[in-house]
């Protein structure tokens, strides 16, 4: 619940949270008054434009955002969307194709130009903005078995070393678990930022990055904890068969 103490910028975005667009419209515009150059408020501001269906009027605070700071991918994408919604089509193709340069594997942006091209019978070039758009996020549809297959294969190694440890000099049995454990450490890292890369690419596309203008940053979904205590789980059984696979053996 906002307190009036709050900055006008911040009850606008738990406004905008609670589906309250003309509510948080006004303490955007209040929030401008006081700081007319903050490239994310203007943005923000444009994205609940879009939002509400007033295109023509986000066109303003979306081309001064992307002026104030003209690598935020967020800003071209809004104006984008603003000329799109308004059939300017060459306008929107400029302003999507920037933010594209700006960030390559952001699917949103090559969807929406994908689309903008379709619109304007450029059927080559959005073909060549869907491969794309293949290319970015099919691969991630199969990375969590390929990740998992490493921890697993990682766990077996580890219980294996675990079960010939007895005799062993402790200095090579010990190290080579913490090489074993601080590779599983690094696996898990590269697939924690996939999963957020992941998360990032399914969020909406009329973003408010209002949130990333004041040092948050975007809340960590439950589904990404229950595949990382997933993905331990899987090298804790891998420890487990590895053990008994050696035990086996001998």
């Amino acid at each position: 619940m906002s307190s009036p103490d709050m900055p006008p910028q911040e009850r606008a975005l738990i406004l905008m949270q609670q589906g309250k667009l003309r509510e948080a419209l006004d303490f955007y515009d209040q929030a401008l008054r006081t700081n007319p150059g903050n490239s994310g408020i203007l943005n923000a501001k444009a994205a609940t434009l879009i939002s509400l269906g007033r295109s023509e009027e986000a066109l303003e605070p979306a081309r001064k955002a992307a002026s104030v700071n003209p690598g935020s991918v967020d800003s071209w994408i809004n104006l984008g969307v603003a000329l799109d919604n308004l059939d300017r089509l060459h306008d929107a193709s400029e302003a999507l194709e920037r933010a594209v340069e700006i960030s390559p594997y952001n699917a949103y942006a090559r969807a929406l130009l994908g689309i903008v091209y379709q619109k304007m019978d450029m059927g080559d070039r959005a073909e060549a903005q869907n491969r794309k758009l293949q290319e970015i996020v099919f691969p991630h549809g199969y990375a969590g078995f390929y990740f998992a297959t490493a921890a697993f294969l990682l766990g077996l190694l580890l219980g294996g070393i675990r079960a010939v440890a007895a005799g062993k000099p402790p200095a090579i049995t010990i190290s080579s678990q913490l090489i074993l454990l601080v590779f599983f450490c690094v696996i898990c890292k590269l697939y924690w930022r996939s999963l957020r890369v992941w998360q990032q690419v399914n969020r909406n596309i009329i973003v408010n990055p209002h949130a990333a203008s004041t040092g948050r940053k975007e809340p960590v979904s439950r589904g990404i904890y229950l595949v990382m205590i997933a993905m331990i789980l899987v090298f804790g059984a891998g420890i487990l068969m590895g053990n008994n696979v050696w035990i086996w053996l001998h």
